[in-house]
């Protein structure tokens, strides 16, 4: 009879807990109103700037730009009339707004809205400022263009379990005269629609410093919007495939933006490196992209 006993006095404990449990508000405090500025300039690019609205933590967004809601959230999500000048301390690039057309027509493209460059192309070393008007509140930043970094080696390790799934490596040398922050994007060619951040990639050499060390890189995937990619499968997130044909884009970065990118994974309150009542990042990379990497049958 023991057993008996002890499944009812589970049973009996479960309704006396559950009988007990209130509902659960979540108090996200008063919302404040801010812009939202999200810049990058790269060697042998075009700066590029996007400014949104902030906005409240549980509601709707809509990024259906074919639909009403979508084009309502369009008007209302994106700033589209503030002025925008990036300069190089020589040229004073004025950046043009667009929209991107072909969202209008189902095609996913991020950002859909932009401030672009025509002037000024980024060069390594070189630092550049920006300067945000909008409704006469002016935000500044100021970012650099550090060396890239080349992986010595990259190769596919195969899984154990079988032989479809894999994980790319990188081995790289860090430069021991100077502090370096590192991240590492993926495309997979035919099924991403845009390079997206691999998992556990965002870096600084704290503990490697000159030393070589090698890097596992893991697939990643845009968990805020779910057209990142032609054929998602968020099961297989963090591996590759056979059949995959991948570029990565390797990133390197000043302190200032490294400080803001590791804030959003450890805080709600990033390290904006913008100066002025505004959120986001104005970020400089050096960046390498990677020789396609065919992934084929295991040898």
């Amino acid at each position: 009879m023991k057993y008996p006993i002890k499944i009812l006095s589970c049973f009996l404990l479960i309704i006396l807990i559950t009988s007990c449990a209130q509902e659960v508000e979540i108090d996200t405090g008063d919302f404040v109103p801010r812009i939202v500025i999200e810049g990058y300039i790269e060697n042998d690019e075009y700066p590029w700037v996007n400014i949104t609205n902030n906005q409240e933590f549980f509601k709707d967004i809509n990024l259906d730009f074919t639909s009403e809601e979508g084009i309502a959230t369009l008007l209302n999500l994106f700033v589209m009339d503030a002025e925008v000048t990036v300069t190089d301390g020589t040229t004073i690039d004025t950046l043009e707004f667009m929209i991107v057309p072909e969202i209008f027509e189902g095609i996913y493209v991020w950002p859909p809205v932009k401030y672009q460059g025509s002037k000024i192309i980024g060069e390594v070393g070189k630092s550049y400022d920006m300067k945000v008007v909008h409704k006469d509140k002016v935000y500044t930043a100021t970012t650099t263009i550090t060396e890239p970094l080349i992986p010595d080696s990259v190769w596919v390790e195969y899984s154990l379990k079988n032989d479809k799934d894999c994980w790319i490596h990188v081995r790289i040398h860090d430069n021991p005269d100077e502090y370096n922050y590192y991240n590492c994007y993926s495309k997979r060619l035919g099924k991403d629609n845009y390079f997206t951040e691999c998992l556990l990639c965002l870096w600084n050499d704290q503990f490697f410093n000159g030393l070589d060390f090698e890097a596992t890189v893991y697939r990643g995937s845009s968990f805020t919007f779910a057209m990142d990619t032609i054929e998602s499968n968020l099961s297989d997130i963090g591996q590759y495939a056979v059949g995959d044909t991948v570029i990565l884009k390797v990133l390197t970065m000043d302190a200032a933006s490294f400080n803001f990118w590791q804030s959003t994974e450890q805080s709600n309150n990033p390290h904006s490196n913008i100066n002025g009542d505004a959120l986001g990042v104005w970020c400089g990379y050096g960046v390498y992209y990677t020789d396609p990497i065919i992934i084929s049958e295991k040898p």
